[in-house]
């Protein structure tokens, strides 16, 4: 099903951002369970995306980042930024609907992650030395954007958004 609203290029409002930011939190709240417990298990090891951002800063800009100063990039990623992206998606550009939205931003945020800034990091594209992990974090990132997605658009369809 596709979205025939007519595009708005106006930025969210107060309502919509905090709407944004707690979807976020809520997918990242499952995003740090899953990829610590559930893909230890699976893949033999947990994903440590702040590992990923103090490569990257190191490798990009020679900096060394301390982990909680990585773990606060990491978060404000998770719950402002990727939400803020799946808004522009969906309301600047293409919507395919809930909860294809949800997924498709998901999928666009583990490629993000693994196929652009993993190899900025120095790590392989899309960690093709370690399928396993690779997987988890696709499956991760796929939930993650549909629940924050879903929770957002849930939040904004009970006050009269979109």
């Amino acid at each position: 099903m596709t979205d025939t609203m007519p595009r708005s290029y106006a930025l969210p409002t107060t309502r919509t951002l905090g709407n944004l930011v707690l979807g976020g939190f809520a997918g990242l709240g499952f995003w740090e369970l899953f990829s610590a417990v559930p893909t230890a298990w699976f893949a033999e090891y947990p994903l440590e995306p702040p590992e990923l951002v103090k490569s990257l800063f190191s490798h990009q800009l020679g900096v060394s980042l301390s982990t909680p100063m990585a773990k606060l990039l990491h978060f404000v990623t998770g719950f402002l930024f990727y939400p803020l992206g799946y808004w522009i998606l969906t309301r600047w550009m293409k919507s395919f609907g809930m909860p294809a939205d949800g997924w498709i931003w998901g999928v666009i945020t583990y490629f993000i992650a693994l196929a652009f800034f993993a190899p900025l990091a120095g790590q392989q594209f899309l960690l093709q030395d370690v399928p396993r992990l690779s997987l988890m974090s696709l499956v991760g990132h796929a939930i993650y954007g549909w629940l924050a997605a879903h929770v957002f658009e849930a939040l904004e369809s009970k006050e009269g958004g979109r």
